[in-house]
């Protein structure tokens, strides 16, 4: 079955994506699916493949002699459609333009089944005062926050910090309404923290806010499945930084820079249990399918919910295949059932979907013995 691997993007995070792609490319199963990798450049165009990869082969992002010229997202679709003949989609997305429902939109208006959560879900998982309504409104526990009220571009970081303060003190972590991978995150402590934060990114993001320092184990919990057909919650991992006092971008890609243990210290099996079914729940809450990450702080008072993440890395240092290991799981058997999953996603049903799942390499033997 042939399957377009959507990589790179528009976003801060396009190189993040690059990495996550260079595995995902590596591990899947060459025996059931035909892959052609996507290039979708900084300046939004879209850059199929000439050909599928063929068993063994790599690709590269600066490898165009191999790729279509540049074409606009739709004429993309087309071509992938009518000379491809792509029946499934992986976006290896992360961050505005690729997580956040505006790929997934085009895909769904196109009738191609895609790993991952669909628009609505992407939308508002990505954006995080959005998911704190939605958190907050389930009775889900999250860290009391500062919404200010005035325009990003509009604000004063003098004024913003004393009201920061007096509503949630500090330290503070202020972040932009819709992003990932620790981008547009700065913890808070003095006013040139908040005037550096305000001057960096008030004129790349709509919207910030502030959530309160809260002390406790980081840990992080990832989610296999589709809403409504009993997802599950994947071992939980503790995060410990090894030089930052909290889990920065550098942090989280720097090689030896993080400790990330499973499980995680200083958890009970019963702590572990429900962090597992808080996970689930916000995973079915925002309905999301295939994929999930959800960030907690388990403090003396129990979990506090930071976000949850609907394409989470999956570059060789990442979580979530890191979970999927601890539960048996290999990364080429993580690929696959990725893709099981969208071909199962029930909004999809009645769309134009493939006959069936392509069969493993050793099922497909079975099978022919059987009828032999």
């Amino acid at each position: 079955m042939d399957v377009a691997v959507l990589v790179g993007g528009c976003s801060p995070e396009h190189d993040v994506s690059l990495a996550s792609a260079s595995q995902v490319l590596q591990h899947l199963d060459r025996s059931r699916w035909r892959v052609w990798p996507v290039l979708l450049a900084r300046d939004g165009t879209w850059l199929p493949v000439r050909q599928p990869l063929r068993v063994g082969e790599t690709w590269s992002a600066t490898d165009r002699d191999r790729m279509m010229p540049a074409m606009r997202p739709g004429r993309a679709i087309d071509w992938l459609l009518d000379e491809a003949n792509i029946r499934v989609a992986f976006p290896v997305l992360h961050g505005p333009f690729g997580e956040d429902g505006t790929v997934q939109g085009l895909l769904e208006l196109s009738g191609i089944p895609f790993v991952g959560s669909g628009c609505a879900a992407s939308a508002v998982a990505m954006d995080k005062l959005r998911t704190r309504q939605v958190y907050r409104a389930a009775g889900i526990a999250i860290a009391d926050s500062y919404e200010p009220t005035l325009p990003f571009d509009q604000v004063e970081g003098k004024a913003e910090f004393a009201a920061m303060q007096r509503t949630i003190g500090t330290p503070a972590y202020a972040k932009v309404d819709a992003s990932g991978s620790t981008v547009g995150v700065q913890r808070i402590a003095t006013e040139t923290d908040m005037v550096e934060f305000l001057d960096t990114f008030r004129h790349r993001f709509r919207r910030w806010f502030a959530e309160q320092g809260v002390v406790g184990e980081e840990i992080t919990v990832a989610v296999l499945g589709n809403t409504g057909r009993n997802p599950r919650a994947l071992p939980p991992i503790g995060i410990y930084p090894v030089d930052d006092d909290w889990f920065t971008h550098d942090a989280k890609y720097r090689p030896g820079a993080t400790e990330e243990i499973i499980p995680p210290r200083g958890l009970s099996a019963a702590m572990l249990k429900e962090v597992q079914q808080i996970a689930v729940r916000c995973h079915q809450l925002l309905v999301c399918d295939g994929l999930s990450r959800t960030d907690m702080i388990v403090t003396e008072a129990g979990p506090i919910v930071l976000e949850t993440n609907t394409i989470p890395g999956l570059t060789s240092n990442s979580l979530f295949p890191r979970a999927a290991a601890a539960a048996g799981m290999s990364f080429p058997a993580l690929m696959d059932r990725l893709l099981e999953l969208a071909l199962e996603r029930p909004s999809l049903v009645g769309v134009s979907q493939p006959a069936s799942v392509p069969a493993r390499a050793d099922e497909s033997s079975q099978q022919a013995e059987a009828e032999s």
